[in-house]
């Protein structure tokens, strides 16, 4: 390139560079939008108890019905693990069908420990909500102030809360994590 002409093109280049970046003061107007954030999930309220061999289990706020297959509210044997053992299977109201699962069992290698795990499968997802208890110590990884069982036992069923997410996950917020709450009466 010539120098004449590179000496031309030289101060458009500048002005043109100078034109396109504004000071710090300088607003175009345009609208950067708004940001929002992931309210954490809330568990929801345990439902009503549920009609003989029925259940209802309800996912961040929509509740779908089941039919109890399977109602051990008691070990079979004195040195079982598994104390308590429902399932269930239903349909969504979009024809979904789905399964549920609760389960608390009890070791005692390193003191008494309780873990209440439900897990609710459907064609498009799984969710669990557990809670482990040792010597009296609740934790829960998805819901880090629960201070108690996740299962409530009672004569002709079981209930509970929590927050639910996909197996594996941990954090107390984030993608995934829902309020769940079941009621199944044996």
């Amino acid at each position: 390139m010539p120098s004449t002409l590179r000496s031309a093109l030289l101060p458009v280049v500048v002005l043109a560079l100078a034109a396109c970046s504004g000071g710090g003061d300088d607003d175009d107007g345009a609208d950067l939008g708004t940001t929002s954030s992931i309210a954490p999930p809330v568990a929801p309220d345990v439902p009503a108890a549920s009609p003989a061999g029925t259940g209802v289990v309800d996912i961040g706020g929509i509740n779908a019905s089941f039919q109890v297959t399977g109602c051990q509210l008691e070990p079979a044997s004195p040195d079982a693990t598994d104390l308590v053992h429902v399932t269930g299977n239903g349909t969504r109201g979009n024809g979904v069908p789905f399964s549920v699962d609760v389960v608390r069992t009890s070791t005692e290698d390193t003191g008494e420990t309780f873990t209440d795990l439900i897990t609710y499968t459907d064609a498009a997802r799984i969710l669990q909500v557990q809670r482990t208890e040792v010597d009296g110590e609740v934790s829960d990884l998805r819901d880090p102030g629960a201070r108690s069982a996740l299962l409530r036992v009672r004569p002709d069923g079981v209930s509970a809360t929590g927050i639910a997410g996909p197996p594996g996950t941990s954090a107390p917020t984030g993608p995934g994590l829902v309020g769940l709450a079941l009621d199944a009466t044996c």
